[in-house]
């Protein structure tokens, strides 16, 4: 990854600490998404709620440039990964902690690497192997990342999937919540299967779309 010049040293070592513990803790998904932030060129910025627009969030760096990218033909995933922004709110790191941190970029480490996918698929040229999916598709997929981590995590951590409506505890056992997760995404979003939202080409304005044919010759 890439930090953002003023993000601090201290900052750095909780994100590289969470990262770490996402790689020890958690299951293939969340480790691919540990691995992908890391070894990758994604650009890691830390910035005031007020800007970041939530705990995190992500988008491309440069959607022109984005665009331009994709056009010239086959890009693959880590290149893609250098048009990708992933933002992280300042009062995440202050008051949230590691949970806090580790929460906030599994999710939105599997939204970055959505992202880096849509770019590398559309770059592709082949409409049927376009990645985009909905709103909906994408925040409930993050939201199921993050859920399962934190049951995997367990004590607190399960804690604050429960207090979130991602988990729900029958007795002694803690299950992911379906039925929560879609609540939460119909209230905080106002997104549901029936109201799926816009796709994830709409990232840039104009949208990215698949690479076209290249050709040749005087016209």
């Amino acid at each position: 990854m890439r930090y953002f010049a003023d993000v601090s040293k201290q900052d750095r070592q909780k994100i590289g600490q969470a990262l770490r513990d996402i790689r020890h803790f958690g299951d293939r998904l969340q480790v691919a998404i540990a691995r992908f932030i890391e070894k990758t060129e994604l650009n890691l910025f830390v910035g005031p709620v007020s800007v970041v627009r939530g705990s995190g969030s992500v988008q491309l760096e440069n959607h022109k440039r984005a665009r331009k990218r994709v056009e010239k033909g086959t890009l693959d995933l880590k290149e893609a990964a250098r048009h990708v922004r992933l933002n992280i709110a300042r009062e995440t790191i202050d008051t949230g902690g590691q949970r806090g941190i580790e929460g906030t970029l599994v999710h939105e480490g599997k939204h970055a690497l959505d992202f880096a996918r849509m770019l590398s698929t559309a770059s592709l040229g082949d409409v049927a192997k376009f990645f985009n999916p909905t709103a909906f598709q994408k925040e409930y997929s993050a939201h199921l990342t993050a859920a399962l981590y934190l049951r995997r995590r367990g004590g607190e951590y399960a804690d604050e999937g429960i207090r979130l409506g991602l988990l729900k505890e029958s007795g002694s056992d803690v299950s992911v919540d379906p039925e929560g997760i879609r609540d939460r995404l119909s209230r905080n979003y106002g997104l549901s299967p029936e109201r799926p939202g816009a796709r994830l080409e709409t990232a840039s304005d104009p949208p990215i779309r698949p690479a076209g044919p290249k050709i040749s010759g005087l016209f």
